[in-house]
Order: structure tokens, then sequence, then C-alpha cells
């Protein structure tokens, strides 16, 4: 499978997201080896100088105490702060979340934009415009991705995909 980078944008330009080809291809063996159920982690990256695009370079697996289950997800958070820290040190962030919908669409839940707010307002988080991707359908054969950016004290942004996956 040649995965290539991906480009999420939406129509004001305001928010540019720029997925790595290697962290794609974190997600995708994540959401293979989830066997049907929802799985998710956290996405890592940083901001070009202007802070107009976030360059997302690495996709976490899912947290050891995450729950899972064929139609839910909740992230949990073991070893997830002493790896933000060394990342840290290395001049990547937190910068969103990574979530997969198996043998669906990818378009967020009403759960998921409900969380994504409560993280954009959580100063803990240090994220006011975290990003969430959706991987849905049935990797590897076939799947789709959604971006989102979630403004802190703002509606959510729908973004648009500007590559193709292959």
């Amino acid at each position: 499978m040649n995965i290539k980078n991906i480009t999420f944008s939406c129509n004001s330009a305001e928010f540019i997201v720029k997925l790595s080809s290697s962290a794609l291809k974190q997600i995708i063996n994540e959401c293979i080896k989830a066997k049907g159920n929802e799985t998710g982690g956290i996405l890592i990256g940083s901001y070009s100088k202007d802070g107009s695009t976030a360059l997302l370079v690495e996709a976490t697996a899912r947290p050891d105490d995450s729950l899972a289950g064929r139609t839910t997800f909740q992230r949990g958070l073991k070893g997830l702060k002493s790896l933000l820290d060394k990342r840290w040190e290395a001049g990547k962030y937190y910068v969103g979340e990574w979530h997969f919908h198996p043998g669906s669409s990818p378009e967020p839940s009403r759960d998921d934009v409900e969380s994504m707010r409560r993280i954009s307002q959580d100063q803990n988080y240090q994220c006011k415009e975290p990003v969430m991707i959706i991987l849905g359908g049935c990797p590897p054969l076939s799947f789709t991705l959604s971006g989102s950016v979630f403004p802190r004290g703002k509606i959510p942004v729908r973004l648009t995909q500007e590559h193709s996956l292959f």
C-alpha cells in the first residue's frame, strides 16, 4: 500500500492540517490490530512558524487503560505524560486525537464532538485548537478519513482533504 502525506484545509484557509504518511500508516496499523473495535490515540506534531498549519508526524497506539468496543472508545492516559514530555524536548507537542469507526463513516459522532470541545477548553492539554482525524471503513482494503479542528470557544471546523490517499 502506497500511503502519501495528506493535507486537510478549510475554505477560509484559516486552518491547515498536514498528516504525514508515517502517522497515517501508524493509524491504519492500529485500526487493523483493533479487529473491528473502535480504537484511537493522540496526534503529536508541531505548528508552522506562523501558526497556521498543524504538522502531524506521529499517531500513538491506544493507551493500555483505554476502553474499547464495537461502537465505543474512551482513550486512556497510561504512558502519555512521559511520552509527551519526551516529545516536548524534541519540539513536538500534543496536537489532537485520532479515532477509528470500524466499517462505518468517518463522520464525528456527537460524543466525538463533545469530547473534543472539552479538550479545547481544558487548560491541561495546552492546545486551544485540537485536531481530530477519524478513519472509517475497513482498512487496509477500503477506508476514508475526516479532519476537524475544534477552536476554543468557537464552533468546530470541518476540513476538506486535498490529496488522495494513494
